[in-house]
């Protein structure tokens, strides 16, 4: 009788230990386009130090510590002259809560496309498209884009396992490829500049 219950306690655990996600503290992204001519910093989510400790917390309330500034996510886009010369071309914040998984910057500069949220794949800010000056110019949910229905994919405790991969076709148009549970791909295309999948 013991034998079997520590089998399903191990099958239990090892069941949620399959469907869980293991996410570390996000930290700065940097990535390029693929000519190398632009390089964009993504910055998360930042607290102040021992922010989320309850000796922080009394001292805040107490008015002993008066620094509570949450720096929002953000990103700074540069252009890349040469190596001595980079150019700050914008800074403006993002979607994101917490930071994206993943970001990728059109070689022509004017436009970039995030990826997920942080310990959150396939929920809120599936893909996040930015235009000229860091403008949003379109924020998808998954639903809102899937070929799949929702539930054909792999889904664990935090997220929805959706991207086999996202990349530019040019500077106006976008490839997004949707990979399902069973390993079957679809691809739709995202066009910048009529703000539509074609």
């Amino acid at each position: 009788m013991v034998k079997k219950f520590l089998f399903l306690v191990f099958f239990v655990i090892n069941a949620t230990w399959s469907f869980a996600d293991i996410w570390g503290n996000p930290e700065i992204i940097v990535t390029y386009s693929q000519n190398k001519e632009y390089m964009l910093k993504v910055y998360p989510l930042k607290f102040p130090d021992n922010y989320f400790t309850a000796k922080y917390q009394r001292q805040r309330k107490k008015g002993i510590v008066k620094d509570t500034i949450v720096v929002p996510c953000h990103a700074v886009l540069y252009r890349i002259i040469n190596s001595d010369s980079i150019i700050e071309i914008w800074n403006e914040p993002l979607a994101n809560l917490v930071s994206p998984v993943e970001i990728i910057v059109a070689n022509d500069g004017k436009s970039i496309i995030t990826i997920d949220d942080w310990h959150s794949r396939g929920r809120e800010h599936t893909l996040v498209i930015y235009g000229e000056g860091g403008e949003l110019i379109k924020d998808f949910e998954l639903k809102d884009i899937s070929p799949f229905p929702l539930e054909q994919y792999l889904n664990t405790i935090s997220s929805t396992h959706w991207s086999e991969n996202v990349e530019y076709l040019d500077n106006d148009r976008v490839e997004i490829h949707f990979r399902n549970e069973k390993g079957e791909v679809q691809k739709r295309i995202f066009n910048i500049k009529t703000r539509a999948f074609e």
